[in-house]
């Protein structure tokens, strides 16, 4: 095949989306040796009544919250489930005996959980089990925020 028929390649991506989609076409068109999707963002402007993809695909800082803290229940009730760490069920039953609700119980070691988690990435360190248990066992007294 001589080189004029071959078929050349072109990149066609979308410089408005959050994530970059890119995909091959081909074309007989020659490159000029100017940017390919400068061209392309030249031939195929975007709707203007179209939001950005990166507006429409970022969650929001509820959504975040809410993942994590259904994550984090989640850990709680496997947790339980599993009996490992035994401080787990104890302070469930410890906290059901004067009176709260089991989702209460589960949310607030959910909070000692989540406030672990944070510390370990803050001090960058492994997970302390023993501390953890630790302010399992002093629920319903919460760990205070370290910021």
């Amino acid at each position: 095949m001589p080189e004029s028929d071959r078929p050349r390649y072109r990149i066609d991506a979308d410089r408005q989306a959050a994530h970059r989609r890119v995909r091959y076409v081909e074309t007989n068109r020659p490159d000029d040796g100017s940017c390919t999707i400068c061209q392309l963002d030249e031939e195929n402007p975007a709707p203007l009544d179209e939001k950005p993809a990166m507006a429409q695909d970022t969650p929001s800082n509820e959504e975040d919250e809410d993942f994590a803290e259904s994550h984090l229940i989640q850990a709680i009730e496997n947790q339980i489930e599993a009996g490992e760490p035994a401080a787990t069920q104890a302070t469930l039953n410890k906290l059901t005996l004067v009176g709260y609700e089991r989702d209460e119980c589960v949310q607030m070691m959910a909070l000692v959980l989540a406030h672990e988690i944070r510390s370990m990435l803050a001090e960058d360190r492994p997970f302390d089990a023993s501390a953890y248990e630790v302010m399992l066992r002093k629920l319903p007294e919460l760990p205070e925020a370290s910021e």
